[in-house]
């Protein structure tokens, strides 16, 4: 689905303002790393994200609408965003306004289905924080778990960062120091250190169920196994 951005320009109030149309919000994502981490600083130091859907740039010294054309910052978007100028003194279009967890590196989500939104991610325990490990991690519609998010590499200086599909992520759980990996049939389950290999992309649409398990007990009546697999249901944080 496209994504749209208002784009502002602080040198002024009257040029340079854009309605950016990105093909996907993971396309914008992108796009914002290409730019802010840029080795053209003009556009590094110019362009920023207000909001998910608001950005500012100092067209006098590097304007967005730009970057697509610019090899040192952000060329291989071109085809999958433009620009379009905002009228200087006509009203302003209203773009849809879109309700979403923010993709930034350290906070704490719970993660669901897009197709089934009533179904989280789910750790046995996690709601008295008496989870261990090699605990299973599994789909559930009356129970969920929220998890920490970030950057596997992230120190304090890069701590905020908008995660993009490449980048490697550790997800732990938020009531306890342990960690999502996964086993080597494919299945989830938590551990004390976070697995090296899960990248954020994975939770576009990584993870699939299992048929819900037939145990007796009341604890996994309404749950089903997680496991990894390719090309599989569409997961998203909230």
């Amino acid at each position: 689905m496209v994504y749209y951005a208002y784009i502002d320009n602080i040198s002024n109030s009257y040029s340079s303002r854009y309605v950016a149309v990105f093909a996907s919000r993971a396309v914008a994502d992108e796009w914002w790393r290409a730019v802010s981490t840029s080795t053209n600083t003009r556009y590094s130091d110019s362009v920023r994200r207000v909001a998910p859907q608001f950005f500012t740039h100092d067209a006098s010294k590097a304007n967005a609408a730009s970057s697509i054309t610019d090899t040192q910052v952000a060329s291989s978007f071109f085809g999958k965003v433009f620009f379009t100028l905002l009228p200087n003194k006509c009203g302003l279009s209203v773009i849809p306004i879109l309700d979403f967890a923010d993709h930034v590196s350290g906070n704490s989500f719970f993660i669901r289905s897009r197709v089934s939104p009533n179904e989280y991610w789910y750790c046995p325990g996690s709601s008295t924080g008496n989870v261990t490990p090699h605990s299973q991690v599994y789909v559930s519609r009356t129970e969920r778990t929220r998890f920490r998010v970030r950057l596997i590499d992230e120190c304090k200086d890069t701590t905020g960062t908008i995660m993009i599909g490449s980048d490697k992520i550790a997800i732990a759980l938020t009531c306890t120091n342990l960690f999502i990996r996964v086993s080597q049939t494919g299945f989830l389950f938590v551990s004390k250190s976070p697995d090296p290999e899960l990248k954020f992309g994975d939770l576009v649409n990584g993870f699939g169920v299992i048929n819900p398990l037939l145990e007796n007990e009341d604890h996994y009546k309404n749950v089903k196994e997680l496991f990894k697999m390719d090309d599989e249901e569409e997961w998203e944080l909230a």
